[in-house]
């Protein structure tokens, strides 16, 4: 009596209930990889560009290049 559901059958609520629940797991899968994903890649490029960034920021803090230079080597380490 109290255990139809949604109004419809017990098998249909089943139906239902277990379409939500893959839903949310093909959801969660997804989000996790792309989360992962995401960073990964952002490793690689801290990795590789922020050695170069820190020389590049201690050259202009001592006063060895310009701010135009500065800006112009950062966005091409930044790339």
């Amino acid at each position: 009596m109290f255990c139809n559901g949604f109004g419809g059958s017990y098998a249909g609520s089943n139906f239902f209930m277990m379409a939500i629940m893959l839903a949310v797991l093909l959801f969660t899968v997804y989000f996790a990889y792309k989360t992962i994903n995401n960073k990964n890649l952002n490793l690689a490029v801290d990795t590789s560009s922020s050695k170069a960034m820190a020389i590049l920021n201690e050259r202009f803090a001592r006063g060895e290049i310009s701010e135009e230079e500065y800006e112009i080597k950062k966005s091409q380490i930044l790339k």
